[in-house]
C-alpha cells in the first residue's frame, strides 16, 4: 500500500513549540478565576507573547459544575497561536496548553509561570516540541 505524502511527519518550515502538560495537587485556593486571569496574563508577558486584538476577548471562563467538578478555563488566543489551562478542582489539577510558532516566543516561561504559581506535587509533560529545558 502506498502512503500518501501529507501522512507522513514532517518538520515544519517556521519556529514552533509546544507544551501540553498536567498539573497534579495543586492548592485549591489558588483554582480560582482571578488567580488564574493574573497567572495567565503573567505566563503570557513572560513568554514574550502578546494576546490577539479581539473584541471581547472571552480570556477566563468558570464553569460551575461539570464532570470534573467545575472548575476555571482560560483560552487566551495570543497572535502566534494559544495558551489554554482548564482547572479540575473535583482531581486538584490544571491541564496546560501552550503553542507558539513565534521565534522570540518563550512558551517554557508560561509554564514555569503556571508551576510556580499552582506550586504543584507532581507535573507530567505529554508533549513538548522545539523546547530543550524544562
Amino acid at each position: 500500500m502506498e502512503e500518501k505524502e501529507d501522512s507522513k511527519l514532517v518538520e515544519r518550515l517556521y519556529p514552533y513549540k509546544h507544551i501540553v502538560a498536567t498539573f497534579f495537587g495543586c492548592e485549591a485556593n489558588l483554582l480560582d478565576r482571578d488567580n488564574f486571569l493574573k497567572a495567565s496574563l503573567l505566563a503570557i508577558n513572560k513568554a514574550n507573547m502578546a494576546l490577539a486584538d479581539v473584541p471581547k476577548n472571552p480570556l477566563v471562563y468558570k464553569v460551575d459544575e461539570d464532570i470534573m467538578g467545575g472548575g476555571v478555563s482560560v483560552n487566551a488566543l495570543i497572535t502566534t497561536s494559544h495558551l489554554t489551562v482548564h482547572s479540575a478542582k473535583d482531581y486538584s489539577s490544571v491541564e496546560f496548553d501552550c503553542a507558539t510558532c513565534g521565534p522570540e516566543s518563550r512558551p517554557e516561561e508560561a509554564f514555569r509561570v503556571f508551576e510556580e504559581f499552582l506550586k504543584p506535587m507532581k507535573v507530567k509533560i505529554w508533549f513538548r516540541k522545539g523546547i530543550s529545558i524544562l
